[in-house]
């Protein structure tokens, strides 16, 4: 029918948008409301009359899609509030401090989210890039809390809370006795769920500090604010970059994420979701969903079928009894059908071996790390088949967001060159890894992000930028490393400086 022909043509090329009016009037008359709404946002699509799209709302956040209507004025209402102003949506973007050192300055902490805003802020309406404005916060663990002055002058919003689930609440015996070793920060990495209870906006996304965007997220924001049926919600979806293309998507999109399928098995059912990337819909219910589950405590010890969470197989790998495996599990088995996996290459990038190589199962060389897809067998699941991109030599221009794990942190100075373990077995694993220039393109992308920044501030205040004469690979590193592990902090802004009046917001 015509939703068909509308994502046609949304494949094609948005200039062909004008053209759905006289399709549109082509059509017979539509037999239910449904179809009356596609049709009549079809034939004003070319018009001058600006119409917004009414998205009513249960009160936990779910869009009740039965209740589309269109206006004329400038409200529009989703996730159970009204957005009156007539302005742009807010995005509520959010990183967390939940570990913290005892120096009045972590090298790289500031410079790290001062580049993580100023790429949002390029991305944004407020640099023609994006019709989303934006607004930053750091949720901050209350042994922290002496540290949030530090992100206020660039304008995060912290928000200090304790982890949302204590140790001594967990029943489950193992997962009690054991969470507090998990991963880098145990239950304290929980707070990340509090990015839920931001009710006040339609969508919130959920970073690590050490990645940075370089294209604008309007597709996924849209595919989630917009009707499956509207001509705005099928030109998005049309658009976005998906790890398994051949899915349906759900008629609700509640979540984007992206799989840690870097450090999975071939033969294991289950990833967990790689923890420095999640777009999620504020949901107080969903919030409280989290906490009755990981309090339950039902976690099985192992690895693979019959472990982790209710013994479903979400154990053993990084992570797995913390966020990581929580949010998996989540989407997977508590929400399913409302999260959206996106291509791993593409969105939070790190550049990182999808192949495995070894040294165990040795039976499965070459194969994809992810599960084999529903009808194929574990000897097509390889890149030969397309069953999996090499996230490794994908042209950075094609990357939208980057999460600099294997290649480094930038503000390290280090280049990833290919170990050569003790272990004579791990020396395919360890050799392929990632690979160099790649990660040298995008440390470049970082440090022309961080020099543009600096360079906006001296323009607003006076601060010098940091020296740029720096030897140690100036092609990628652009003067700001001496030496390998010798950075060149930013200088700081002053206490008083204030990033908005900079950004002109």
């Amino acid at each position: 029918g015509i939703g068909l022909h509308l994502q046609h043509l949304a494949m094609i090329s948005q200039k062909r948008r004008r053209q759905l009016s006289s399709l549109a009037s082509h059509r017979r008359r539509p037999k239910s409301r449904k179809h009356s709404l596609i049709l009549i946002s079809a034939a004003i699509a070319g018009s001058l009359i600006v119409i917004s799209t009414f998205l009513f709302v249960t009160t936990d956040g779910a869009l009740n899609t039965e209740s589309l209507l269109t206006a004329t004025g400038t409200e529009s209402a989703v996730n159970g509030f009204t957005n009156s102003s007539g302005g742009p949506w807010v995005i509520a973007h959010v990183v967390s401090l939940i570990k913290c050192s005892k120096q009045t300055r972590v090298t790289g902490f500031l410079d790290a989210a001062a580049v993580l805003r100023h790429s949002i802020h390029k991305n944004s309406v407020h640099s023609g890039t994006s019709k989303y404005s934006y607004k930053m916060y750091a949720i901050v663990h209350e042994d922290c809390k002496s540290h949030a002055h530090a992100l206020d002058r660039l304008g995060y919003q912290a928000i200090i809370r304790p982890s949302p689930v204590k140790k001594e609440e967990i029943k489950g015996d193992f997962l009690r006795n054991h969470i507090e070793h998990e991963n880098c920060c145990g239950s304290a990495e929980f707070i990340k769920l509090h990015a839920y209870n931001l009710m006040e906006h339609p969508i919130a996304v959920h970073w690590d500090m050490d990645v940075a965007l370089f294209q604008p997220m309007d597709d996924l924001f849209d595919s989630m604010l917009y009707s499956a049926n509207s001509v705005e919600g099928m030109l998005a979806r049309s658009r976005l970059e998906l790890q398994h293309p051949e899915r349906p998507l759900p008629n609700r999109i509640d979540a984007f994420i992206t799989r840690d399928i870097t450090s999975s098995k071939p033969w294991e059912k289950h990833q967990g979701v790689q923890g420095g990337f999640l777009v999620a819909r504020p949901s107080e219910s969903n919030f409280d969903r989290y906490l009755a589950f990981i309090r339950d405590g039902n976690y099985t010890k192992g690895r693979g079928d019959g472990s982790g969470w209710h013994g479903l197989g979400y154990g053993g790998f990084q992570g797995a009894m913390a966020y990581q495996g929580a949010v998996a599990f989540f989407y997977d088995q508590i929400s399913p059908n409302t999260a959206v996996e996106l291509d791993i290459c593409v969105w939070n990038q790190v550049v990182a071996d999808v192949i495995w190589r070894g040294p165990a199962q040795m039976e499965y060389y070459g194969q994809c790390r992810e599960y084999p897809r529903p009808g194929d067998d574990f000897e097509d699941n390889t890149p030969e088949k397309k069953r999996c991109n090499d996230c490794r030599v994908l042209p950075v221009e094609k990357v939208k967001s980057a999460h600099y794990t294997a290649c480094k942190k930038p503000w390290e100075c280090q280049i990833p060159r290919p170990r050569v373990p003790r272990d004579k077995r791990e020396v395919h694993r360890l050799q392929e890894l990632t690979n160099v220039t790649t990660c040298g393109l995008l440390f470049k992308k970082w440090f022309d992000l961080r020099h543009d920044f600096e360079d906006l501030v001296q323009g607003a205040v006076g601060i010098e930028p940091a020296d740029r004469d720096g030897g140690y690979h100036p092609e990628y590193f652009g003067g700001s490393c001496d030496r390998a592990g010798e950075y060149h902090p930013m200088n700081p802004p002053p206490a008083d400086f204030d990033i908005t009046r900079m950004y002109g917001m």
